[in-house]
């Protein structure tokens, strides 16, 4: 006999109905808060929820599209499930231009909840208190990999913003804990129109599943070093530049490298092909986990290794003022170059374009 499900509710809480059988789904996740608070000399938007949310699903727009950062914080467990979302621009906002932030599909930790839509307006120079609850309406502007700028307009009060090549490539978030080279990868195959998946990458790729002895461990040139799932340096790690380049020639023409310039990088951006950048997450001191390999291979490592993928730069391709960044662990990052340069010399700026 076939199952009738409907949902209803009861004081508020949504009911799902199955035969003879009731469940109270968890109520919507509610926006409790939003501030402004000064980074330099722009404001960012802090907005707070009642409950932890999954930042995997959220979709968050500003319009008129604004370039800069959308960061989760105040995470209730290490890199999982968020109580606040803040938009910092990188570029200065427009006086007396009126923005509007919108987020869709807010949904807490348990997956049956029903999700939620908010949408925020506010002007530069203000932020006003009360949010304005509607159906997500603006999605993030599609970029070609052409540099658009937005001069100054004669007696227009709108201030100046620097060129910016950006491909249109959108966040995916790794699905492991130490997968962010998998979706690197896939990010960058999609841009090429190839949809894969990571397992689809990491069968190409190779696992080396050896328990580390000491110093004793497997070869990251070779394969993947320990469990994906694992614990890094301890019971897992990665793998560098040299076998993901062989596993994406199975699909578009690939080149490992190492010892690259910048320009390197914002020349290959400008021609359509994303970046795979090895480089370390931003937690301050590097922690050395170096080992040597069966066959006296010394592989230089660190707890914080990370990889990412550029998509584009603010300015000239020979002077850029910033690196963008799709990061499978925090998002759309907009770097300086400089600080760029400093992480991206931890593995001797190494890396795999994709073309």
């Amino acid at each position: 006999m076939k199952k009738r499900m409907f949902v209803g509710s009861f004081l508020g809480i949504p009911i799902l109905i199955a035969s003879t059988y009731l469940f109270a789904l968890p109520p919507r996740v509610v926006v409790v808060n939003i501030s402004s608070q000064t980074q330099g000399e722009e404001v960012e938007v802090k907005i707070t929820f009642d409950k932890p949310v999954r930042r995997q699903e959220i979709q968050a727009a500003i319009t008129p599209f604004v370039h800069g950062e959308w960061k989760f914080e105040d995470p209730l467990f290490q890199n999982h499930l968020y109580r606040a979302v803040v938009f910092s621009p990188i570029v200065k906002l427009d006086p007396g231009i009126e923005y509007q932030v919108d987020l869709g599909h807010i949904k807490n930790r348990v997956g049956l909840t029903v999700s939620n839509d908010f949408s925020y307006v506010f002007e530069a120079h203000e932020i006003s208190s009360e949010p304005r609850f509607s159906p997500l309406v603006a999605q993030e502007s599609k970029v070609s990999a052409t540099a658009v700028n937005e001069e100054k307009k004669t007696g227009d009060t709108r201030v100046d913003k620097p060129a910016v090549t950006l491909l249109d490539i959108p966040m995916d978030w790794q699905d492991s804990a130490l997968s962010c080279e998998a979706a690197s990868l896939k990010m960058a195959l999609g841009e090429k129109g190839i949809i894969v998946s990571e397992s689809d990458i990491m069968g190409r790729i190779g696992y080396d599943p050896t328990l580390r002895e000491g110093v004793l461990w497997g070869d990251p040139f070779k394969r993947f070093v320990g469990d994906i799932n694992g614990k890094m340096c301890t019971s897992g790690y990665g793998v560098f530049w040299e076998p993901v380049a062989g596993a994406a020639q199975h699909w578009r023409q690939a080149e490992a490298f190492s010892g690259w310039t910048l320009e390197n990088l914002t020349r290959e951006l400008q021609k359509g092909n994303p970046v795979m950048v090895w480089g370390a997450l931003p937690k301050g001191e590097l922690t050395d986990c170096s080992w040597y390999t069966a066959e006296g291979t010394y592989v230089k490592a660190f707890k914080e290794t990370h990889v990412r993928l550029a998509v584009g730069f603010m300015g000239s391709a020979d002077k850029p003022s910033h690196i963008i960044l799709n990061d499978p662990l925090s998002g759309r990052l907009y770097w300086s170059s400089s600080e760029f340069l400093a992480n991206w010399s931890v593995f001797g700026k190494s890396g795999v374009v994709i073309r």
